[in-house]
């Protein structure tokens, strides 16, 4: 019976209870399974018989000895290289969130082992440091290798996060089996830096709650360069742009700062929204334009998008990582804690100048110039066909038949009636015919009042337009604004009544073959109902057929 050395006591339960993402289980197997030089790592989601959540990560890596796995326990004690992210051995300690903790293990001289911690959850709820045995077992022909099995891992609905589609997502954007290395693999200085820089392991990931299994690429993916695209037929703007791709990089920048190597490598793409959409599974209330941007990477994998060096409003187009070794990574890895470093800086800014001067031109010049013109064709195409439409609208609206008027077609809208009234006043056969008004002074749709008339005695007078009055009743309009209204058809009954915010009875009235609008005792509002005046009109002398 063995109890976990510690080397700082306070971050072990904060470690355990302060997980960002729970899928930072699988990226802490797979940066052990991938550290131990594994080919293959597999990963199996489950409930067994007594329908407790299991996850298990299996790898045929080199297995551990009896001191890397107190190492594997213990807090602050690791033999990972300091250039890489887990130096501090705080990582396996989030599997601790857990009913029961299981590892087996056999190394390249077939010593075999198993360890299990019950119950480390509750022990850390009570302020104890769980503690675990660990046992020599018989060594498996050909079984070289470490499995870690999670049992009970202490959350609400396990499955919303450990699923088949989640969980193939998280490994090809945020671990080791979705590191972007190999494209700098032919860099021999990096190899100094990041182990196996060639390897890409093969992922096998099963879930037997869903019945899914698939191997994964072990490496980040992007999509395939597509510079002539293919259309979409399902897409009405972007046909092509959509499945357009192309890639930038690789880009690898070194230099010495107070004697110390300093490199970034910058790799990506832009692309167009069936592309990106193809390389992710989105959680619920994520975005593609959340999603894609700019990521900071150590070790080549992807620990936070930073847009600031972007900085621009199709920044979600772009797909690109930026990795250095530089970068400096908070205890929950999930961020980046040196920025004020000089060499994290440099670092920063040589990247900003590649994608200020490199990438952006070409993305420019190719991607945004070929969504550009499939914008300006999708417009030219959508006022053709509005065209179209508005002609065959017109066609079908009921013709005046006014052979003295300028106006052939009824009016279908507030503007055509103020054009129609317009046309009557203007014409000294039907001018007789429009009383109260002698002149238009000015129109404007955005004023409180449309129209500013003269009246027949040459004073101001205000002129509210409306399609047929009923609009008037719908609207709180204020009537101290206005002195008469032009409608084209009158859609109300005689003793229409309606109150008024301030309590005044507004009320529609016919008098002497007049339609007028009582505001309360306070005004009289003449109402012109142009309909009216055209019916008015001398038909045998006019035009020949009576408008309905």
């Amino acid at each position: 019976m063995f109890t976990p050395k510690i080397k700082d006591i306070s971050l072990f339960k904060e470690i355990a209870k302060n997980v960002v993402n729970p899928l930072e289980v699988i990226r802490e197997g797979i940066s052990n399974s991938h550290d131990a030089e594994a080919k293959q790592i597999s990963i199996t989601v489950y409930r067994n018989s007594e329908g407790k959540f299991i996850l298990e990560m299996q790898d045929d890596g080199r297995g551990m000895d009896f001191n890397a796995i107190h190492r594997f326990f213990n807090l602050g004690d690791s033999l990972k290289n300091s250039i890489g992210i887990g130096k501090k051995g705080l990582g396996t300690k989030t599997y601790f969130k857990s009913d029961k903790l299981t590892l087996q293990t056999q190394n390249k001289d077939d010593e075999a082992f198993k360890a299990v911690m019950e119950k480390p959850w509750d022990t850390l709820l009570s302020d104890k440091i769980p503690q675990y045995v660990v046992e020599n077992v018989p060594p498996k022909p050909g079984r070289r290798g470490s499995t870690v099995t999670i049992e009970g891992y202490f959350m609400d609905n396990p499955e919303k996060y450990f699923n088949f589609d989640t969980i193939k997502d998280y490994i090809l954007w945020f671990t080791a089996a979705g590191s972007f290395k190999t494209y700098f693999a032919n860099y021999p200085e990096l190899h100094k830096y990041i182990q196996n820089m060639q390897v890409a392991p093969r992922v096998f990931l099963e879930d037997k709650i869903l019945k899914l299994k698939e191997e994964i690429a072990g490496t980040h993916q992007f999509s395939p360069p597509q510079e002539k695209p293919n259309e979409d037929p399902e897409e009405e703007q972007y046909k092509r742009s959509v499945n357009y791709c192309r890639h930038f990089g690789p880009y690898h920048r070194a230099t010495n700062i107070n004697g110390e190597y300093v490199s970034l490598q910058l790799y990506g793409t832009v692309s167009g929204l069936n592309c990106r959409k193809s390389l992710c599974k989105l959680k619920r209330g994520e975005s593609i334009k959340s999603r894609f941007g700019l990521y900071l990477a150590k070790d080549f994998i992807p620990i936070i998008k930073r847009m600031n060096l972007i900085n621009e409003y199709n920044s979600h187009h772009y797909h690109l990582l930026l990795n250095s070794q530089a970068f400096e990574l908070t205890a929950d890895r999930n961020n980046i804690s040196n920025e004020d470093d000089p060499k994290v800086k440099w670092v920063l800014d040589e990247a900003k100048k590649i994608i200020d001067y490199h990438i952006k031109p070409l993305a420019e010049e190719g991607y945004f110039k070929f969504r550009k013109n499939e914008e300006i064709e999708y417009v030219l195409k959508n006022k053709q066909q509005n065209i179209k439409r508005r002609i065959e609208y017109f066609e079908g609206l009921e013709n005046l038949m006014l052979n003295e008027l300028s106006i052939i077609k009824r009016p279908d809208c507030e503007s055509q009636a103020a054009i129609l009234f317009t046309a009557l006043l203007s014409n000294d056969r039907t001018k007789p015919l429009i009383k109260y008004i002698e002149k238009i002074g000015h129109y404007s749709h955005q004023s409180p009042t449309d129209m500013i008339c003269i009246d027949k005695e040459g004073n101001k007078i205000l002129v509210e337009i409306e399609y047929r009055l009923s609009s008037l009743f719908r609207h709180d309009h204020p009537y101290n604004t206005f002195d008469y209204v032009i409608c084209w058809s009158v859609d109300l009954e005689i003793n229409e009544k309606k109150r008024l915010q301030d309590g005044t009875i507004l009320n529609l009235i016919q008098e002497s073959g007049e339609w007028i609008l009582k505001y309360g005792a306070q005004k009289v509002i003449p109402i012109i109902e142009l309909k009216s005046v055209i019916h008015q009109l001398d038909s045998t002398k006019i035009y020949g057929v009576e408008v309905k």
